[in-house]
């Protein structure tokens, strides 16, 4: 196999950081694994393709000066909260590089997965979620009911999203040494522009309030105000860690601009240290979903 032919497999391309081209193996990987869908009839072509998937990644990391590590492969043990209310479809977006087009949608599984950012998207992550939200609703007849919908929402995706995990694969890792590791998340701030100038580097404190993120300066103690991110993602991410004695929390000023007359954007840099011992435990809603659908 050569490495344009590892490549195409894949679907990657060189211009692919480490991630994307791992995010891809992991996709294809899951697709054509028994695990992925137990009920489905097991093509005998299946086992060849995954031979192709792991002799491609072990390829392309080889050229790179990159270890391939077998426990990559043995993804699908830990992918279930068992104790979630309602399973959901698992979906992937892959793409054909040398035509630069997306093929459909591709419906990998459906159970009750655990959502890994290094192979589904958050968008269908929530879309999957969305829909065996709506599910619950027809079937519970709470179409007129939308703040239960939306608490319901919230609850079902608490139920497969393991924040310390998610953190890990979605930050920028800034340091680590053998007890910890950084990890670094974009964030902002909106408010009305003052005569109170925030300079960057200025560090500031994060912690939760009324289930949203504030931020205040750590000297003047002055409050700055609710904390957006960056990626809708983190919202389900970083809010359940600020709650953990366990993780440092500190934000930093970066940059602040103009968005309209009045108004200005303060840009932050969020950085969470998380214990390498830190495991999430799996979260299960079902009393509260249950009162909910009543």
């Amino acid at each position: 196999m050569t490495l344009k032919e590892a490549f195409k497999i894949l679907g990657a391309s060189k211009k692919d950081s480490e991630r994307e081209i791992k995010s891809k193996y992991k996709k294809l990987l899951f697709l054509y694994h028994p695990d992925s869908d137990p009920g489905k009839e097991r093509n005998l072509e299946d086992d060849e393709k995954i031979r192709q998937i792991i002799e491609a990644y072990k390829k392309i990391r080889a050229s790179e000066g990159q270890p391939y590590y077998e426990d990559d492969a043995l993804i699908f043990e830990t992918y279930e909260n068992r104790e979630a209310f309602s399973e959901r479809n698992v979906y992937i977006q892959l793409r054909i590089y040398d035509e630069e087009r997306d093929l459909p949608l591709t419906k990998l599984a459906r159970g009750k997965y655990i959502w890994d950012p290094d192979m589904e998207e958050f968008s269908l992550f929530s879309k999957s979620v969305l829909e065996a939200c709506k599910d619950l609703t027809a079937d519970f007849n709470l179409q007129n009911s939308p703040d239960k919908i939306k608490d319901l929402f919230h609850l079902m995706m608490q139920e497969f999203i393991l924040p310390a995990d998610a953190a890990r694969k979605l930050g920028q890792k800034s340091f680590e040494d053998d007890e910890k590791t950084s990890y670094v998340f974009g964030g902002y701030i909106k408010r009305k522009a003052e005569e109170h100038r925030i300079e960057p580097g200025i560090p500031l404190s994060l912690f939760l309030r009324d289930n949203k993120a504030v931020a205040e300066e750590m000297i003047s103690g002055k409050m700055l105000g609710t904390v957006s991110f960056d990626d809708d993602a983190l919202y389900y991410v970083i809010l359940p860690l600020l709650e953990d004695p366990q993780i440092e929390t500190v934000a930093t000023v970066k940059s602040a601009d103009k968005i309209s007359r009045g108004e200005e954007r303060i840009h932050l840099g969020i950085q969470l240290v998380i214990p390498k011992a830190l495991k999430d435990e799996m979260v299960s809603n079902i009393y509260l979903i249950k009162e909910l659908l009543k």
